[in-house]
C-alpha cells in the first residue's frame, strides 16, 4: 500500500476540501491498494476506528464495502471485532440494501460473521446495530459449530442474548457437539440465561447433544435442583428419557445416584414415583450404581426406604446383586452386608456368591474386613468350589510350568535375601539380650550373707519387668534365628516343590523378630526405670514416652503395619 495512503488511514486524515489524498483520488487506484494481510484502506481505517475516513473513502470507491482480506474479513468484521460502533454505523449506512446485506452475511475463513466477532468480544453497541439491521438473517453456526446466540449464552453475555432474542426473527442456536444454548446455560449455571431461554423456547430442554444428553440430564448431573423441578413440572416424561449411545446408556435416576445427589433423587421420585425401577444398559439399578461409585448417602437412603428394598436382591445382566459388586470393590458397607434381604448364597452367572467374589479380588486390608463380615453371615458357594477343583485338575502346558517355576524361584530368592538381613538383626538382639542378662541394672550384692551375688534391685517392680522383657526378647530372637536356619536348610535340600514352607517360616521368624525388638525396647525402658527410681520424671518423659513414640512412628512409616498384618494371609491364600 502507498505509504501516504496507509498513514492517512491509520491517522484518519481526510485532508481539507478537495485536497483529499492528492495523489490517490481515483476509484481504481484506491481499490488496488493492499497491505501484506490483504487489508484495503477501509480495513485499516476500521481497525483504528476512523469513521469519517471510512465514509469519505466509500464515496470515492463504494466497491470496497464488501472487499475481503486474506482471512476473508470485510471491514465490518474488523470494526465489529474492535468494537468501533460508529464505524459499523457508517458501513451499514453506505451502499444499496443488497450490498449491505451481502456484507452482513459474509463469513471469514473460520465461518464467523461480524455478529460472531462482536458477541465474542462482548461489544454490546455493535451487537445491537447488527441484529437490528438484518433481523431476518438466521446467523448460522461457524466452522466450530458456534452460533452468535450460543456464544452469548456460553460467555454469559446477557445483554447480547436479550438483543438477539428480541430483534432476530429466527436465529440459529446450535453449538459445538450438537449442544444448544440451554445445555450451555445449565452446564455453567447461568440462571438468568436459563430463564430467558425458557421463556423463548421451552422445547430446547428436549433436544439432546451428540452423547444423547438433554438439559435435564445435565441439570441432574450438576445438582441443579431448581432447574430439575422446573423441567419436570413442565414435562414429567423427561425423567424417563435415557441418555447415551448404542449399547451404553443410563437413566436420570442412575445419574443422580452416580453423583450422590439424594435431594435430586427425591425430586425425581416426587414427580415420577416409579422412576426408581429403571435399569441402565447393563441391567443395573440405582443401588448397583451407588455401590460401584461408593456413594454412602445414596446407599443409606435406598436401604432405609421400605418401598425400594427390592433393589437389594435384583441382579444385573451378569447375575450380580449389589452385594456382589460390593464384594468386588474396596468399599465396605456393613449396612448392606447385614441386611436381611442381602442373600449371600445368591449366585451370579459365573456361579459365584459374594464371598467367592471377595476372595478372588485383590487383597487389601479393607477387603479382609469385608470377607470377615461376609463369612459371619454366609458361606462359600458349592458350585464355585466344584469349578475351581475342576480347573486345578487341568494339565499345565510346558510354558505354564516354566513360567510357574520362574515365579517360584524369584519368590524364593526374594524371601531368602530379606531373611539374610533379618538374621543379622536377630543375631544382634540375641547378643544384646544375652549380655544384658548378666550385666543387670544396679549391679550385684557383694556383701557377705545369704543375698551375696544376688541383684540389688531384685525387689523393684521395674527391675522385674526388665527381666521378663529381656527374657522374651532373647527367646524370640533365638527362635527367629532358628527359623532362618531352617529356611536355609530347606532351600538347600529342596524339601518342597513350592515355597509354602519357606513363607511360613519367614512369617514366623518375622513376627518373632518384631516381638523381640519390642521386648528389647521394653527391657531397656524398664531397666532405666529401675536405676532412675529417684528421678521418675526423667525416666517417664525422656526414656518411656520418647522411645515408644519414635519406634511407633518408624514401624508405621517403614512397614505400614496395618496392611503388614494381612500380608501372611494373602501370601498363604495365593499358595
Amino acid at each position: 500500500m502507498d505509504p501516504t495512503l496507509y498513514k492517512a488511514a491509520v491517522e484518519g486524515n481526510t485532508g481539507e476540501g478537495d485536497d483529499f489524498l492528492p495523489k490517490l483520488t481515483g476509484d481504481e487506484e484506491i481499490g488496488y491498494q493492499f497491505t501484506q494481510k490483504g487489508n484495503t484502506v477501509i480495513h485499516v481505517a476500521a481497525l483504528y476506528g476512523h469513521s469519517d475516513f471510512v465514509q469519505r473513502v466509500l464515496t470515492i470507491s463504494p466497491a470496497l464495502l464488501c472487499r475481503q482480506n486474506k482471512k476473508h474479513e470485510t471491514a465490518l468484521h474488523v470494526a465489529a471485532n474492535e468494537g468501533h460502533a460508529e464505524v459499523v454505523r457508517v458501513l451499514l449506512s453506505e451502499g444499496q440494501r443488497e450490498a449491505k446485506q451481502l456484507m452482513m452475511r459474509k463469513t471469514d475463513d473460520k465461518g464467523d460473521t461480524a455478529l460472531h466477532k462482536a458477541v465474542r468480544k462482548r461489544h454490546f453497541g455493535v451487537v445491537t446495530l447488527l441484529v437490528k439491521e438484518d433481523p431476518d438473517f438466521e446467523f448460522p453456526a461457524n466452522s466450530a459449530g458456534e452460533t452468535p446466540l450460543y456464544l452469548a449464552v456460553e460467555s454469559n453475555f446477557l445483554d447480547a442474548l436479550r438483543e438477539i432474542l428480541r430483534y432476530c426473527n429466527r436465529p440459529s442456536y446450535s453449538g459445538p457437539s450438537q449442544r444448544n444454548p440451554m445445555h450451555a446455560a445449565i452446564i455453567f449455571k447461568y440462571s438468568e440465561c436459563i430463564n430467558l431461554l425458557w421463556q423463548w423456547n421451552k422445547s430446547l430442554c428436549e433436544e439432546a447433544d451428540q452423547w444423547g444428553w438433554n438439559s435435564l440430564h445435565y441439570a441432574i448431573k450438576l445438582g441443579s435442583k431448581e432447574v430439575v423441578s422446573d423441567l419436570l413440572g413442565w414435562k414429567k416424561s423427561l425423567a424417563y428419557i435415557t441418555t447415551g449411545n448404542g449399547d451404553d446408556w443410563t437413566t436420570t435416576f442412575h445419574i443422580a445416584a452416580n453423583e450422590g445427589y439424594v435431594t435430586i433423587m427425591k425430586e425425581l421420585l416426587k414427580h415420577c414415583p416409579d422412576c426408581w425401577e429403571m435399569l441402565n444398559s447393563q441391567g443395573q439399578n440405582a443401588l448397583h450404581i451407588a455401590i460401584l461409585n461408593k456413594k454412602k448417602k445414596v446407599v443409606k437412603f435406598l436401604l432405609n426406604s421400605p418401598e425400594y428394598l427390592s433393589l437389594i436382591d435384583e441382579t444385573d445382566n451378569d447375575g450380580n446383586t449389589p452385594l456382589h459388586l460390593l464384594a468386588a470393590s474396596e468399599y465396605c458397607e456393613q449396612e448392606l452386608i447385614k441386611h436381611p434381604r442381602a442373600k449371600n448364597m445368591a449366585f451370579n452367572k459365573k456361579n459365584q456368591t459374594p464371598q467367592d467374589v471377595a476372595m478372588s479380588a485383590k487383597w487389601t486390608p479393607s477387603k479382609g474386613i469385608m470377607i470377615t463380615h461376609l463369612l459371619r453371615i454366609g458361606r462359600f458357594g458349592g458350585r464355585d468350589v466344584k469349578i475351581r477343583l475342576k480347573d486345578k485338575k487341568k494339565p499345565m502346558t510346558e510354558n505354564e510350568k516354566e513360567k510357574r517355576k520362574e515365579e517360584d524361584e524369584k519368590m524364593k530368592d526374594k524371601v531368602m535375601t530379606v531373611a539374610q538381613t533379618h538374621l543379622v538383626v536377630a543375631t544382634l538382639i540375641v547378643t544384646i539380650t544375652f549380655a544384658a542378662g548378666f550385666t543387670l541394672p544396679g549391679g550385684f550384692d557383694s556383701n557377705p550373707g545369704p543375698n551375696q551375688g544376688m541383684a540389688i534391685l531384685i525387689r523393684k517392680a521395674a527391675f522385674k519387668a526388665f527381666v521378663y522383657t529381656n527374657t522374651i526378647a532373647f527367646v524370640c530372637s533365638t527362635g527367629a534365628v532358628f527359623s532362618y536356619f531352617t529356611m536355609a536348610a530347606r532351600a538347600v535340600l529342596l524339601l518342597t516343590k513350592n515355597h509354602q514352607s519357606l513363607i511360613l517360616l519367614y512369617v514366623l521368624a518375622t513376627h518373632l523378630q518384631l516381638l523381640a525388638m519390642a521386648a528389647l525396647v521394653l527391657a531397656f525402658v524398664t531397666g532405666m526405670f529401675a536405676i532412675l527410681a529417684h528421678s521418675m520424671g526423667v525416666a517417664v518423659t525422656a526414656i518411656g514416652c520418647i522411645s515408644f513414640l519414635i519406634y511407633f512412628c518408624m514401624l508405621y512409616m517403614v512397614f505400614n503395619w496395618k496392611s503388614y498384618l494381612y500380608i501372611p494371609a494373602a501370601k498363604l491364600k495365593r499358595l
